[in-house]
């Protein structure tokens, strides 16, 4: 066999063993598939004649068919083993710490109040103070006669281009 399609054919196989705690039976028919591959790695000439064959053969499914099933099945290889019925339990567990934590971000984005909240709060309390909300409205409007003074200049000096 080909060396480029030996490694073709064993990345395949450590990408299962890299990513899934597999157990015996899920094993047996991992080999079993992989040895009906690696016959097709023989018949090739060379790697790109492998990849191929691999595409159009039916192998191709039932590695992508054998990939769901384990990954359905199987535990991820970096959480330690756990027996099947805890597994449905620690999912559930990590779900329930998930909407709880998003509840209670939630809660808190309702009760303390954001920094634009608190602003405003402040100034519309200052606005009924008698001088100094005529003095912010005095401002405000000002601030806005500037601001359209700048819009008409910019104008003015596009004409005279």
């Amino acid at each position: 066999m080909d060396e480029y399609v030996k490694q073709s054919i064993d990345a395949r196989k450590n990408a299962i063993f890299a990513a899934y705690n597999v157990d015996d039976a899920m094993n047996k028919k991992i080999e079993a598939l992989f040895s009906e591959i690696e016959k097709l790695g023989k018949e090739a000439k060379d790697a790109g004649d492998f990849e191929a064959k691999f595409a159009a053969s039916p192998l191709n499914q039932q590695y992508l068919d054998l990939f769901t099933e384990i990954a359905t099945n199987s535990q991820p290889a970096n959480m330690p083993k756990v027996e099947k019925p805890k597994i449905g339990k620690t999912i559930a567990g990590g779900v329930a710490a998930g909407v709880a934590e998003s509840a209670l971000d939630d809660m808190t984005r309702r009760v303390v109040p954001t920094r634009a909240a608190v602003h405003q709060k402040a100034t519309d309390a200052l606005r009924d103070v008698p001088v100094v909300g005529d003095a912010m409205d005095i401002n405000q409007k000002a601030g806005y006669a500037m601001h359209l003074g700048k819009l008409f200049r910019k104008k003015d000096k596009k004409k005279e281009d």
